[in-house]
């Protein structure tokens, strides 16, 4: 496999820096602003003072409950009457 020369292996670093900003600061705002759901629950988080980031890095309750639940979802799903399937 031949190794890229170093102008290119730069413009492709350059174009995907681009591209993410463009969805990051472009497309994703236009995204919120014309979908009326996203509108409002970011102006609700925007009037709350809500620190969206803190729920990653953080210890927050809520989310620790949440990730259960989603894991617990996943992990127990319904399967009907009978028994499950894949399970011997």
């Amino acid at each position: 496999m031949e190794e890229k020369s170093t102008l290119r292996r730069w413009t492709s670093f350059v174009l995907a820096l681009a591209a993410t900003w463009a969805v990051c600061f472009v497309a994703a705002p236009a995204f919120v602003e014309h979908n009326q759901t996203m509108a409002q629950m970011a102006r609700f988080i925007d009037e709350s003072g809500i620190n969206t980031g803190k729920f990653y890095y953080t210890d927050v309750e809520a989310c620790a409950v949440a990730n259960h639940n989603a894991r617990n979802t996943v992990a127990f799903l319904p399967h009907g009457p009978g028994p499950a399937q894949g399970v011997d």
